[in-house]
């Protein structure tokens, strides 16, 4: 069968990186196909030039026999290609189905249709159990929710031949990427072929046809997904094999280093923890449960209605991030390219942010600066080991370092972790699982909220179990399971 796409021999170059090197894929019609690989491997670089947000420097890309070459994302859709990326391109100040039709508005008499838009909306939602009203304004959803319209927005669309899914289950429920699921096997028997991007790796045998590998840039392999073990598809990625997928727990738990008593904020209500230091205590639960409002109100980056915090006997105010950093708190937010960076900014600009007063004399020391980010870019391994390329260059796990690098700049003392593996590689996940250990074992306070449970029981000494905005559960031990977890997030109690 003649595929649908084809890439053949495309390379790309960046300065001082070999973004794509004499690649080759295929794509066959109907066909749902795993494209995998570490942060930086040359994934995204492929789906943005078959996309046409990049051109290629040489090679060709055909779609059904024919050669193309797209001069921007407009010649693409035209051909009937389609993405989601993992980051959104939403409008949050408009309305849930101002951005499903987004620039493909339904008209009448030269005026936006607004009954007949909200109805198709309306029945989209209603179609793939989405928890939202066509006139929900987005910034009051939710991330998982979010993610959800940003994929019915692609869907929408009447000329779609191939659909490119990059991380679309990394914000959803078990519950909603079932339902993903099912849509995209609707798709698969209607023709429509997915390239499928995803760092959760249990997911590729369950939807994909076939697996590709890319490493530095290269084509590894082309396999059946049901020839290829977990276990298999990391050791093409790495190259070598993954012996654990978490390293060993702290275990030097001391005096309590945060104490949160009976606090209260938009999505939670009265709450209380003491978090020791030497301890890596998770926070988990449903997407909605309270936990990202929680850390964030810790934060201060919320307002908090009643309730206290303390470090120590120090009492906390958590009105604003500013006194969060000036009490040494740190926090890694769930979405870091809209929290946690400037992504305009160098690598080294972002990592001194919340530390200026150290290296400003009283004018910023720009050779301090580029030496504690270098300090940093050495510790924790960031590719490319540039501290002056811009943070919008580098991927997903990398930004997340610089995230993390940015904090243990200014030395904190208590630091949150908000969803801190989401998007990221296996390798990049064990890197940043070791820092979080480490992190606890050298006398810090660490908080990690996470839907991820197998994360949680892997890396936590401790996990508060969330439902509804209130704490239901406490887990240590033996009973920090997976099946405990479970038992807590269902019916409210361990």
């Amino acid at each position: 069968m003649e595929p649908l796409l084809k890439v053949r021999q495309v390379c790309k170059q960046f300065p001082g990186v070999l973004a794509l090197d004499h690649v080759d894929f295929d794509l066959a019609p109907g066909e749902v196909h795993a494209l995998l690989g570490e942060n930086g491997a040359g994934k995204s670089t492929l789906v943005k030039i078959i996309t046409g947000a990049y051109r290629l420097d040489s090679g060709t890309i055909s779609i059904d026999g024919k050669e193309v070459r797209f001069h921007g994302p407009v010649d693409s859709r035209e051909a009937g290609i389609g993405v989601i990326y993992q980051e959104f391109s939403l409008v949050n100040t408009l309305s849930v189905a101002e951005n499903i039709f987004l620039g493909d508005y339904p008209m009448r008499r030269g005026r936006i249709d607004w009954k007949a838009m909200n109805e198709a909306a309306a029945e989209l939602l209603q179609r793939f159990a989405v928890n939202a009203h066509p006139e929900d304004i987005l910034t009051s959803l939710g991330v998982a929710t979010r993610q959800m319209v940003e994929i019915l927005k692609v869907l929408n669309r009447k000329n779609l031949k191939i659909l490119i899914m990059d991380e679309p289950t990394s914000s959803l429920t078990d519950t909603e990427a079932r339902t993903l699921f099912g849509f995209i096997r609707k798709l698969r028997e209607q023709g429509v072929s997915v390239i499928y991007i995803s760092h959760r790796l249990d997911e590729i045998k369950q939807i994909c046809d076939r697996v590709t590998v890319f490493r530095n840039g290269q084509k590894i392999s082309t396999e059946p997904a049901h020839d290829l073990s977990v276990a298999d598809i990391v050791t093409k990625m790495l190259g070598a094999e993954l012996a654990e997928h978490y390293p060993p727990k702290s275990k030097a738990t001391g005096a309590p280093g945060l104490q949160v008593e009976h606090l209260s904020g938009p999505g939670f209500e009265d709450v209380s923890f003491v978090a020791r230091q030497g301890e890596v205590l998770g926070i988990t639960g449903l997407v909605g449960a309270g936990k990202s409002e929680l850390v964030e109100t810790i934060f201060g980056a919320r307002r908090h209605t009643g309730g206290t915090v303390m470090m120590g006997d120090v009492k906390v105010d958590p009105k604003s991030p500013r006194s969060a950093v000036a009490n040494r708190i740190g926090l890694l937010p769930e979405s870091r390219k809209e929290q946690g960076l400037v992504l305009g900014l160098s690598c080294a600009q972002n990592i001194t942010l919340a530390s200026l007063d150290k290296i400003s004399r009283p004018f910023l020391a720009l050779g301090e600066e580029m030496r504690l980010a270098s300090e940093k870019f050495e510790t924790l391994e960031v590719r490319p080991g540039d501290p002056q390329n811009a943070a919008v260059n580098l991927s997903g796990g990398n930004q997340q370092k610089v995230v993390l690098a940015k904090w243990l700049t200014r030395d904190c003392r208590v630091l949150l972790f908000d969803e801190p593996t989401r998007g990221i590689d296996v390798g990049a996940k064990f890197q940043i699982y070791a820092m979080i250990v480490q992190l606890a074992e050298a006398g810090n306070t660490v908080i990690v909220s996470s839907s991820e449970i197998e994360e949680i029981c892997g890396i936590c000494n401790r996990t508060l179990v969330m439902r509804n905005g209130r704490i239901v559960a406490d887990l240590a031990g033996d009973e920090l399971t997976k099946e405990d977890i479970l038992a807590a997030i269902s019916r409210g109690e361990k």
